[in-house]
């Protein structure tokens, strides 16, 4: 999966967009206004499901919600992502909330390393034609979340080797990994307009694996 995996130990799960009748096109045009459906997999002939995401019915205009599901379509959780400079947040908003538990809530990116980033913007406006002939790369937007509840973290979407992002549960006996799967799925696939989403694209399967505990 684009963006690293989530570090745990055991099988591997593989991913697939749930495709609308309108296939691929349709998809990627609903994904602009924060739909995603997807569905992973025990194993890669897909025979098992292991979880499924959907996007709830809203308006438009309010924040995405994704429900998750495991393989008996039980409910598992849910996760909310309202975009930045939206419902009174500088900062994109995600909030996970796993069914029986209190929710946790996380802010993209630390205010300081945005307002550094804001302040060199104007000099990558004019940097970015030249490094996109070049090995160069652009200062991505900042990226990191931590999600608290109770002002206590309890789950870290950060960077690791390689500059791959993954998804740590401080304690991860309190999270179900159908949860914590489907909230690293949900982050690599908002990876931004400088970023490389592994649902994004013209091809009617994405199948990219990561681990999963069990």
């Amino acid at each position: 999966m684009v963006g690293g995996p989530w570090e745990s130990t055991g099988a591997r799960v593989y991913l697939d967009r749930e495709l609308p009748p309108g296939g691929a096109r349709e998809y990627t045009a609903a994904r602009k206004r924060g739909v995603r459906s997807f569905t992973m997999w025990t194993d890669p002939h897909r025979l098992k499901t292991w979880a499924r995401v959907v996007t709830a019915p809203d308006d438009e205009k309010a924040p995405s919600r994704y429900e998750v599901y495991d393989g008996s379509d039980r409910f598992v959780g849910s996760v909310t992502r309202e975009r930045s400079f939206t419902h009174g947040h500088l900062r994109t908003r995600w909030t996970a909330q796993q069914e029986g538990r209190a929710a946790a809530v996380g802010y993209k990116g630390r205010l300081a390393w945005w307002a550094v980033w804001w302040l060199i913007f104007p000099v990558q406006c004019v940097l970015a034609p030249a490094m996109l002939f070049s090995d160069g790369d652009i200062f991505r937007a900042p990226r990191r979340i931590g999600y608290r509840h109770g002002g206590t973290r309890v789950l870290d979407y950060g960077s690791g080797m390689q500059n791959h992002f993954h998804l740590t549960a401080v304690h991860a006996p309190d999270w179900n990994p159908q949860m914590l799967a489907a909230l690293l799925a949900l982050h690599t696939s908002h990876d931004g307009i400088m970023g490389d989403s592994w649902d994004k694209g013209a091809d009617e399967t994405a199948n990219p694996a990561v681990p999963r505990s069990g």
